[in-house]
């Protein structure tokens, strides 16, 4: 038999679901924050995808070999892990200036409109893109 293991990275956006991991178009598993999964595969080509919501990866193709491992770590779109804690900071600091300070929202939207859009794209037309596999 062939080994795959599948380590996903600790994100803050996701951290609360598990994603499902599917082989060949069947779901093998779940995979939580920061965990590591191994799974037992048959040697040959597989197509490998991951899905969480509404929102999944690319299908990636690899082939096994017996005794062999095959590595990927899954993670959320790019730079996910930065982009929605920034959000959220921006909006903290936009409140807070406003409490104290005659600030003027037009300063909020040019920071905080491109980081919506960013973030939208990735839940809408992007959703095929929202995670991702990259090889170990």
């Amino acid at each position: 038999m062939a080994k795959l293991i599948i380590k996903r990275t600790s994100e803050w956006n996701n951290r609360m679901r598990d994603m499902g991991v599917y082989l060949d178009e069947q779901k093998i598993g779940t995979i939580r924050n920061n965990e590591i999964k191994k799974f037992e595969i048959e040697p040959g080509e597989h197509q490998l995808s991951a899905k969480i919501d509404w929102c999944r990866s690319k299908t990636i193709s690899f082939n096994s070999i017996e005794n062999k491992t095959q590595k990927y770590e899954l993670t959320g779109f790019r730079h996910g892990k930065w982009i929605v804690p920034i959000t959220f900071l921006i909006i903290l600091i936009n409140f807070g200036l406003r409490l104290f300070w005659n600030f003027e929202e037009i300063y909020f939207l040019i920071f905080i409109v491109p980081l919506f859009a960013y973030i939208f794209y990735y839940l809408t037309f992007g959703s095929n893109k929202y995670l991702r596999f990259k090889k170990r």
